[in-house]
């Protein structure tokens, strides 16, 4: 893996060949020949012992993703269309403050438009009204125009106003910054998120009548671009727990990344943040004991025993209720001038082709550790009757108890899920990790009690003609998805 002493230099420290200029097209090194150009030749009677290596024409390198390219010269982004939804279908949940401002203000009617209105009225066009079902609405993202972006300054953070950058819907009214072709939210993080979440509330004793403790600790790991901290916070602020009772939710997100973590900031500034119109302002918190937010650093440093940065200390210094990951799934392997693997070089996926996307390669394949060292950092920072929710590739499944095993942890509840109807195994699964002390606790009666782990009927998520099961239904109508 990188070394975390180095882990921030590069987003994907040793993904590219060598060329920073991302015009060329330059993307990941070769899996094919590593690099090298060439490949050794093992038949015999050939006039030449290597040969050009026909995946990168002797490049030694692949092209950057095409998509990613063809938006480096357009203008900025654009707001999505709201989901097409079944008639009288209507999202549920934490409001942010820039719908609260489009339900309660003439903006859209106003003659002379100030800039924070004008971004309204970008946002109200890809919206919509609640009476655009699915049979009468169209796609209508809303484009940003040029002259809009002469006013960068005063711009709300969550405008995409960078080439290729997506608002798009994640759950109820919450919107999530995304670029076109790069790494974007997942079916993983959505059942990650959702499992972590009920899980959390059904089963937490903070909810008891007889606990006297009204603060709750949320940590994502490796959160990227927050799609699984802003599900699990949505879901947890949208409860009725939160909603009746006078808690004090603290979530971070960590994050190594600097494009993701720009891109995660964003994105609660728009489902968390505030917004002034017309001297009125609008927040999606209404009080202090909310906070939600993005740290960049390597998630690895919670369990080293290396120095943290100030951001860092804070996240460390706390324990928390609940811990989710979406660890990525696919070994690398690193390679560093003279062997000196402080200075990574090159990386070279060994599973399958590395993704032309700088973005997605670290979210998919192990530049930063896998599920063992997701679990380490669980555990260093777990309270003692915390729960750790983390979802592997199914090929890993065993990486997944071995890496619970070594951290001290027990798999409590394990959630296979299946891309179709029919398939011999599961894409991946969601683990729900304890601390064994904490299990031990519980078996108290009779302490000699072998740890038991739970392995669910699959959840599958497309049915024989491609569409959505019931079960995973009920999963999207909890997240407050319509299902079409």
């Amino acid at each position: 893996y990188v070394p975390p002493k180095v882990s921030l230099s590069s987003d994907a420290p040793g993904w590219s060949s060598g060329s920073t200029d991302d015009s060329k097209g330059r993307g990941p090194i070769c899996w094919k020949c590593k690099g090298e150009r060439e490949l050794q030749v093992l038949k015999k009677n050939t006039p030449s012992n290597v040969r050009t290596c026909p995946v990168c024409k002797g490049d030694g390198f692949l092209p950057m993703k095409s998509k990613l390219i063809q938006k480096s010269d357009a203008g900025a982004g654009v707001v999505t269309s709201r989901r097409r939804r079944p008639r009288g279908w209507k999202e549920f949940g934490h409001v942010p403050a820039s719908i609260q401002a489009l339900q309660h203000d003439d903006t859209l009617t106003a003659a002379e438009k100030t800039i924070t209105q004008h971004a309204l009225s970008i946002l109200h066009q890809a919206n919509g009204n609640d009476d655009d079902y699915d049979s009468k609405r169209n796609d209508v993202s809303a484009a940003i125009p040029k002259e809009l972006l002469q006013e960068q300054p005063n711009l709300p953070p969550w405008l995409p106003i960078n080439p290729g950058e997506q608002l798009c819907n994640l759950v109820g009214r919450w919107r999530i910054l995304q670029r076109v072709g790069s790494h974007r939210w997942t079916t993983d993080d959505l059942v990650t998120a959702y499992v972590a979440a009920s899980t959390f509330l059904a089963s937490s004793k903070i909810f008891q009548e007889s606990s006297s403790r009204r603060n709750i600790r949320y940590l994502d790991l490796g959160t990227g671009n927050a799609s699984v901290l802003q599900m699990t916070s949505w879901y947890l602020l949208s409860s009725d727990q939160l909603q009746n009772c006078p808690y004090e939710l603290k979530s971070f997100g960590v994050e190594a990344r600097t494009e993701a973590v720009g891109l995660a900031r964003r994105s609660l500034s728009f489902n968390l943040g505030s917004i002034e119109v017309k001297g009125k302002t609008y927040t999606g918190i209404e009080n202090d004991a909310i906070n939600v937010e993005i740290v960049n650093g390597d998630f690895r440093n919670l369990s080293s025993n290396d120095e943290l940065s100030e951001s860092m200390q804070k996240v460390a210094s706390e324990q928390y209720d609940l811990i989710t990951g979406t660890p990525p799934y696919f070994f690398v392997d690193f390679s560093g001038t003279d062997g000196n693997k402080q200075t990574i070089t090159k990386a070279v996926i060994n599973q399958g082709g590395m993704p032309t996307s700088m973005q997605s390669a670290p979210a998919r394949c192990e530049f930063r550790g896998g599920i063992e060292a997701y679990c380490q950092a669980a555990a260093a920072v777990l309270q003692p009757d915390g729960v750790f929710v983390v979802c592997e590739n199914w090929l890993n499944n065993k990486r997944a108890y071995d890496g619970a095993k070594m951290s001290g942890l027990h798999v409590e509840e394990v959630l296979p899920v299946m891309g179709r109807v029919g398939k011999t195994e599961p894409l991946f699964a969601v683990y729900v990790m304890r601390k064994k002390s904490f299990e031990a606790n519980l078996n108290s009666a009779d302490n000699c009690q072998d740890e038991v782990t739970r392995v669910r009927d699959p959840l599958i998520v497309r049915d024989e003609d491609g569409k959505w099961t019931n079960e995973y239904a009920k999963v999207m109508g909890a997240m407050s998805i319509p299902v079409v």
